[in-house]
């Protein structure tokens, strides 16, 4: 478990975010994940998220939790908003995908609203929370090889291709969708109806997260009014936004370390306990460290960005979150591989981190995403040579 990275940490972001639970909507969200998500997580991810679910996160704000108190949101700040993405994480990893893919959304028209700009009719049942939308963007990272083609057309744009994924299908009434115009290099982010005649969609069947109704989108012409794109990024603009997200370890990664930390330390085996206790400070530490790394690359975007700094601990912490998860699951023995026991289910959501994690790297293109992309192949070779916790639980 031995660690070093050449940045100090500053502990005021991770303590900020701790200090978020003293929020009213944060305590409630704390409450809802652990004591009505958690125990129910196994059968959510066997039966699928419901509708039921949805009508719960909207009733606790979380649809609209980031948006102006004049359209009823909380105004969540970036400490109180990743509070929320790791205890849901840890209730639910596949209520928290669906809801996580809904948030990107809400920014952006909160961004807009702020602004002065119109928002129409959509962005304004998106700010009150009335709605859950869905996100398909992560094609975009794979352009020119793979991804969705915006068109122009009189009044509008067509929208053609596959997006791999989007969470949530099923209960989404609306899609954000990144397209790409490759005449002008020009990236839109479209918004289309989920019920749209020129969408088609098969579910996935998915190792992990199987409960969070991911499903393959197929867009054949659909039409989009101008009035519906709703944002235009250069491509190399979006290019450098995106690496500062594929470069993070994100809150819902602490959330399911948390999880699986508590898990051992409440097995009541000697040797569970004892790996739960030398785990959970490295993970305090990661977390301090993520967190502070990336406020001080968002405070002067200009300057050190510390892109690689950032992706070494990403797979030093998804590492070791494979490491926990497996502990658990010899802790528990021969039940810990049935799909009734929670110690499966986490076993299969630590990796999933992991393989998009590398999906993501790959698809970047850039010059600094080579970098990234060797950086990150050399470090799981390296990290898959080391030991492994999980044998202490023997």
């Amino acid at each position: 478990m031995t660690f070093t990275l050449d940045v100090s940490i500053a502990a005021s972001s991770a303590d900020r975010v701790d200090a978020a639970d003293e929020l009213p909507l944060v305590a409630q969200v704390r409450d809802f994940a652990y004591n009505t998500l958690a125990p129910r997580a196994l059968q959510t991810d066997r039966e699928g998220l419901t509708a039921d679910t949805v009508e719960e996160l909207r009733r606790l704000g979380l649809l609209n939790h980031l948006a102006p108190a004049r359209f009823g949101g909380a105004e969540l700040d970036k400490a109180a908003e990743r509070r929320v993405h790791e205890h849901l994480a840890y209730g639910d990893f596949n209520t928290w995908l669906a809801w996580a893919q809904h948030t990107g959304l809400i920014v952006h028209f909160t961004d807009l609203a702020d602004s002065g700009e119109p928002i129409g009719e959509l962005g304004e049942r998106v700010l009150r929370g009335e709605i859950l939308t869905g996100t398909a963007v992560s094609d975009a990272r794979h352009y020119p090889t793979r991804y969705v083609r915006a068109t122009p057309v009189d009044g509008g744009w067509t929208i053609t291709g596959t997006v791999s994924w989007v969470s949530g299908w099923g209960l989404n009434t609306l899609l954000s969708v990144a397209a790409i115009d490759p005449t002008t290099e020009t990236q839109l982010l479209a918004l289309i109806p989920a019920d749209d005649e020129r969408l088609r969609a098969e579910p996935l069947g998915l190792v992990a997260a199987n409960g969070s109704r991911t499903w393959r989108v197929t867009f054949e012409g659909a039409f989009v009014a101008e009035s519906n794109i709703v944002k235009r990024t250069p491509r190399s603009e979006w290019n450098h936004r995106d690496q500062n997200i594929v470069s993070d370890v994100r809150p819902q990664v602490f959330g399911v370390a948390r999880a699986i930390l508590d898990e051992l330390d409440a097995s009541g085996t000697d040797a569970a306990v004892a790996v739960a206790q030398a785990w959970a400070p490295q993970f305090a530490r990661y977390r301090a460290l993520a967190y502070s790394l990336t406020d001080r690359a968002a405070s002067d975007p200009k300057g050190p960005q510390y892109f690689e700094d950032r992706l070494t601990l990403k797979v030093e912490v998804l590492r070791s979150l494979h490491e926990i998860a497996r502990a658990l699951t010899v802790s528990r023995a021969g039940s810990g591989i049935l799909d009734t026991d929670t110690a499966a289910l986490h076993a299969r959501s630590a990796p999933s981190f992991r393989s998009r994690a590398r999906t993501n790297t790959r698809g970047q293109p850039s010059s600094h995403t080579s970098r990234q992309r060797h950086t990150t192949e050399n470090l799981w070779r390296g990290t898959a040579r080391r030991g492994v916790a999980a044998r202490d639980c023997r």
